[in-house]
């Protein structure tokens, strides 16, 4: 892998800061590949501790963000949720034995991927390394290339 730039992220909803991305190059397959900081979550301008304490809120097990979210942040997080809500059966799926399989409320299913992977920085690791997928979405770009 050969450094290949860099692209600008949004940080924070609000669009005020912005990280630089770095990006790397596979010389022989030449498809680019992009670090993200292990605070930010994909696809999303959000921060993976607001976003952890934003789902424990959901999930009746915390107090919600500090401070509180300002409103573009705030329907962001809503917009999080409810994609998380969706994904109950590919998250359960990924999770395997480490979750109950007969899980009926995403409130519940967040609780048992935080009691198995601690934190949301270790669940997206965890999702990307073992199914390729990602908390909120099948991203294209963890799948491995077709041969």
């Amino acid at each position: 892998m050969h450094r290949h730039g860099f692209y600008s992220r949004y940080r924070y909803p609000e669009g005020e800061e912005r990280w630089k991305i770095p990006r790397f190059l596979c010389p022989p397959c030449r498809r680019t590949v992009s670090v993200l900081p292990c605070q930010a979550v994909p696809y999303r301008p959000l921060q993976t501790d607001r976003v952890q304490a934003h789902f424990d809120q959901k999930a009746e097990a915390g107090s919600g963000p500090d401070p509180p979210p300002a409103q573009a942040e705030s329907g962001s997080l809503k917009r999080a949720w409810v994609r998380f809500t969706t994904r109950s059966k590919a998250l359960t799926e990924a999770f395997g034995q480490l979750v109950p399989a007969m899980i009926s409320c995403p409130a519940r299913l967040w609780l048992e991927m935080r009691r198995a992977k601690t934190s949301l920085v270790h669940i997206l690791k965890f999702l990307a390394q073992t199914s390729k997928i990602s908390l909120l979405g099948d991203y294209r770009c963890l799948r491995l290339p077709d041969p």
